[in-house]
């Protein structure tokens, strides 16, 4: 039942983050104008992102599957696997034009906003 959720929940996240780049990329055409590099890095920036996520909810399935035994290294070896993946991405966009550095970074703190967003606007619930 865990990976329908995580399913359903990355795809909540996904659909939102859509948005977000869209809201980015208007603002960001104020400062750098119509570009693909900025849209290409949102798009990377954003699948980082969703990856960063499956794979810190894989590092905690498999934490909490082995009743908790060493969790400490496997906790700090799922965040350097997740860090490095970030750094590849992130120098990815370094290295090539095609791509925005900073339109990469953004999609980074969008679970962030998504969450805090939802906490503030879910209806019905206690506040």
């Amino acid at each position: 039942m865990e990976r329908e959720d995580l399913k359903k929940e990355l795809l909540k996240i996904f659909i939102r983050s859509l948005f977000l780049n869209i809201a980015a990329y208007l603002i960001s055409v104020g400062f750098i104008g119509f570009t693909l590099s900025m849209a290409a890095g949102l798009f990377l920036g954003t699948l980082g992102m969703i990856l960063n996520l499956f794979l810190l909810n894989l590092s905690v399935y498999k934490i909490i599957k082995s009743g908790g035994l060493k969790s400490g290294s496997k906790m700090f070896g799922g965040y350097i696997v997740r860090m490095l993946m970030i750094m590849a991405i992130i120098s990815l966009t370094m290295f090539f034009d095609l791509s925005c550095t900073v339109g990469a970074v953004i999609p980074y703190f969008y679970p962030k906003l998504i969450y805090t967003g939802k906490a503030l606007f879910k209806k019905g619930g206690k506040a």
